[in-house]
């Protein structure tokens, strides 16, 4: 038996797949030729574009911009507040996060949400760990279970806790961003109903 949870105000666009298991909320708009696996959860606010693979067991916290032409694999978990430009991997079982700050129970700890960025065509290796309000270049590579703290500027590959970077990037691994590509963006009226914190 196939028991999924989906919202009455989904919306999907041709050739939508889902496996098994899995939650849909409220809000949450795909685009063509999207697969979802099983026992992922879409949180209200999720936006995907045209032709994902998201895999078995990820997820999003909300708000959040999948590109075109995205593979996200197992296991991992798209926070609230991150962008993912098109033609990027995100490999199995990352974690990203949108708080600057943790407030829980601290009434006066400052409450701040920022937006990570995941470059056009970038490789996020599997197990690797985002701090909130990172940027990461365009086809710049992370390797395996790195942690990234700090913006990554350059399209090169790094590694490591701290990450450091090693190399250049390959010419076979370098995909070309159009000259008229525009940056996916979250408008005002999203920011203000999911991102109440977030000081642009």
């Amino acid at each position: 038996m196939v028991l999924n949870v989906i919202n009455k105000s989904f919306k999907h666009g041709r050739n939508f797949k889902i496996g098994a298991f899995s939650v849909i909320e409220s809000d949450v708009v795909v685009g063509d030729d999207v697969n979802i696996g099983h026992h992922c959860i879409l949180k209200s606010g999720t936006r995907f574009g045209n032709n994902i693979d998201f895999a078995d067991y990820c997820k999003t916290t909300g708000i959040c911009y999948v590109g075109n032409d995205v593979n996200i694999r197992t296991g991992s978990c798209i926070s609230k507040s991150v962008i993912i430009e098109d033609k990027a991997f995100i490999g199995a079982g990352i974690m990203s996060s949108h708080t600057k700050n943790i407030y829980h129970q601290r009434p006066d700890v400052p409450k701040r949400q920022l937006i990570t960025r995941i470059g056009y065509g970038a490789i996020i290796g599997s197990s690797v760990n985002l701090s909130a309000g990172v940027r990461i270049a365009d086809n710049a590579i992370i390797g395996y279970d790195s942690l990234v703290m700090k913006d990554v500027l350059e399209s090169a590959i790094y590694v490591g806790r701290p990450l450091r970077r090693i190399a250049d990037i390959p010419l076979e691994y370098y995909i070309e961003k159009p000259t008229d590509y525009k940056e996916h963006k979250f408008d005002a009226i999203m920011i203000d109903k999911y991102l109440p914190y977030y000081r642009g």
